[in-house]
Parts: structure tokens; C-alpha cells; sequence
């Protein structure tokens, strides 16, 4: 092959590849506002009955990777306006949700699968339950270790009470130790008194402390069970999202992705402040959109993590 063929079929290639549709930039004004929409799609197709005290989104953000996709950020509203997380025994009030977007919502014919009432209501009931009994035992805690403190500072006076009567009685004569013996057997039988109550006590706390540790651990169930009505909520209305209303986000590449992070979201046994991830390949959401694949196909391709 001479010189100029070579050229000839060099330059043939680099134009397929500039021209390849791999390497195409995506059309990101498009897609910004294919992405507004999608949002707000999302918005009311993943809301979720906050009324009542459940988990819902709160709000949904999104920005685009090029070349590699786009990202809708969820931040959740925990257990809505009434929930009131107690860490030790101390309040903190989660932050007011934000407002949603606006979309007219009304051509849409989304099939959202909401919460059943008689869950929610024992979920929810739990949990207000056990943060009450939390509180209640919390405050007698405190009182029973201050019962306890005082019977120590009492102790410690007949102690050293006891302590001068018998150095007391060593110097002095018969008469006075007589007089010092009637005191001793006095102050001997207050100080079991004492202790006796001390027991008693302290035995209490114990039963108190046993019955905290079972209502968190009822919280902490409580609290399972609602992330995971809500998780089995969320993934089944994501997923029918995406393969009815997929078609939508025209300007994103094939071979691009489109990733949901639903914030501080990680399962219980592990850190509290990491995220889960979802990562849909946009080729498989068109797949869903032409029926190719169904919904639970679309979300079995995921990958799905926590960061």
C-alpha cells in the first residue's frame, strides 16, 4: 500500500472515530431540562404518605458526569415533622423538610404502591411507645443513681461517726464507754437500715435499667422495620418510574448510567452516615421501557452498595 492510501485509510478511521457515537458529547442543555423533569417525576412518584410519621423524600437533586451519567441525590425527611431522634437521653429535632418541586403531575398515570395503614400504625406506634417508656426510664434512672449517691454520702457520715465513738470510748472510762456502746448499736442498726434500702435500690435500677435496654432494642426494631416498608416501597415505585417514564431522558448516551443515592441510608449494622447507591445502566432502562425487560429484571441489574 503506497503513502497516500495509508493516509487515505488512516484518516478514515479517525473519522469514524470522532463520529462514533461513544465519544458524542452529550446534548447537556437538553438533558438539563429532560433532568427538571425527571425530578419532579420523581418528586410525586416517590412521596411517600409523611403525614403519619413515616419515612418519605424529602428532596431530590441531580447534576450529570460526563461520560458517565447522571446523579439524583434523595434526601429523606425521617419519620416527618413529628419524629425526634434521642441519642443518651438527649432531643435532637430533625431539620424541616424543604419544599417540592412544582409539576403539573396531572397527565401522569403512575401505579404507586403506598404504605398499608395497619403497618404503619404498629410501626409507628412502637416507636412513639418506646421513646416515651425511653424518656420515662431515662428520668427514673437519674433519680435512682441520685437515691444512690445520697445513701454513699450517708454511709460515709456513719462511718466516720462510728469512727470517733470508738476512739472515743478508748479513752474513756467505764461509764462513758457504756453510753458509747448504746450509741454504736444505734448508729450500727441506722447503717443497716441503710443498706437494706441501698439494695433495694439498686435492685430496682437494675430492673429499670433491663427494661430500657428492652425498649430500645423495640425502637431499634421499630426503626428496621420502617426502612425496610419503605426500601421495598421505594425500589418497586423506582423501577416502574424508570421503565414508563425512562424514554424521557433522550439526551443521555447508551452507554451512560443513571444513579440514585438515597442519603445516609446504609443498612443498620453498618456506619449510619453512608449512603446507598443505586446504578441503572440507561441501556437497560430503555430495555424496561420497550418491554423487554420488566421493572424487578431492571432493579436485579442494579448495582446497589453503600458508600
Amino acid at each position: 500500500m503506497n503513502m497516500s492510501k495509508r493516509i487515505f485509510a488512516l484518516s478514515t478511521v479517525l473519522v469514524a472515530m470522532w463520529t462514533s457515537p461513544v465519544l458524542a458529547d452529550t446534548d447537556k442543555q437538553d438533558l438539563t431540562g429532560e433532568l427538571e423533569i425527571m425530578s419532579s417525576i420523581l418528586q410525586t412518584a416517590l412521596k411517600q404518605d409523611n403525614q403519619r410519621g413515616s419515612l418519605s423524600i424529602r428532596d431530590i437533586g441531580y447534576t450529570y458526569l460526563q461520560n458517565q451519567g447522571v446523579v439524583f441525590k434523595l434526601d429523606l425527611n425521617r419519620y416527618g415533622s413529628r419524629q425526634v431522634f434521642f441519642i443518651d437521653g438527649h432531643p435532637s429535632v430533625p431539620v424541616a423538610p424543604l419544599a417540592p418541586n412544582v409539576f403539573d403531575m396531572q397527565d401522569l398515570d403512575i401505579d404507586i404502591h403506598m404504605d398499608e395503614d395497619e403497618i404503619e400504625d404498629a410501626v409507628e406506634d412502637a416507636m412513639e411507645r418506646a421513646k416515651y417508656l425511653s424518656r420515662e426510664s431515662s428520668s427514673k434512672l437519674r433519680s435512682l443513681g441520685e437515691k444512690l449517691r445520697e445513701f454513699s454520702r450517708e454511709q460515709r457520715e456513719y462511718e466516720r461517726r462510728s469512727r470517733d465513738l470508738e476512739f472515743e470510748k478508748s479513752n474513756s472510762n467505764s461509764e462513758r464507754r457504756a453510753n458509747i456502746d448504746e450509741q454504736l448499736g444505734e448508729l450500727n442498726a441506722e447503717l443497716k437500715k441503710l443498706q437494706i434500702k441501698r439494695t433495694e435500690v439498686e435492685r430496682y435500677k437494675t430492673k429499670i435499667e433491663t427494661e430500657r435496654q428492652a425498649q430500645l432494642q423495640q425502637q431499634k426494631e421499630a426503626a428496621e422495620q420502617e426502612r425496610n416498608r419503605f426500601l421495598a416501597n421505594f425500589e418497586q415505585n423506582l423501577g416502574q418510574v424508570l421503565c414508563r417514564y425512562g424514554a424521557g431522558l433522550n439526551a443521555l448516551d447508551d452507554k451512560e448510567h443513571v444513579n440514585f443515592v438515597l442519603s445516609h441510608f446504609a443498612s443498620s449494622t453498618s456506619n449510619s452516615n453512608q449512603d446507598r447507591v443505586y446504578v441503572f445502566k440507561h441501556s437497560d432502562i430503555q430495555a424496561c421501557v420497550k418491554d423487554k425487560i420488566n421493572h424487578e429484571t431492571l432493579l436485579n441489574n442494579s448495582q446497589v452498595y453503600a458508600f
